[in-house]
């Protein structure tokens, strides 16, 4: 998350720059916006995999309560 926050802040400030700067250095700064675009891509991959894992295991724990619930009452409620 951090690290999208990261790329984000780049790329905006790039684009700014963009505007500003002369046409000598504007694909200079194309350029180093499309590797922050790539950056930020790769950043959200990488949290929408964590995520991912951090869910399964979630739901792993609350599988494992319910199968070792011997109460009735309370199996049904841990499965509502």
């Amino acid at each position: 998350m951090k690290a999208q926050l990261k790329a984000v802040k780049k790329v905006l400030a790039l684009r700014k720059a963009l505007k500003a700067a002369p046409p000598a250095k504007k694909a200079a700064i194309k350029a180093k916006i499309a590797k922050a675009k790539a950056a930020l891509k790769k950043a959200t991959q990488k949290v929408v995999k964590v995520t991912a894992k951090v869910d399964k295991k979630k739901i792993a724990v609350i599988k494992a309560k319910i199968a070792a619930a011997t109460d009735p009452k309370r199996k049904k409620v841990l499965v509502a």
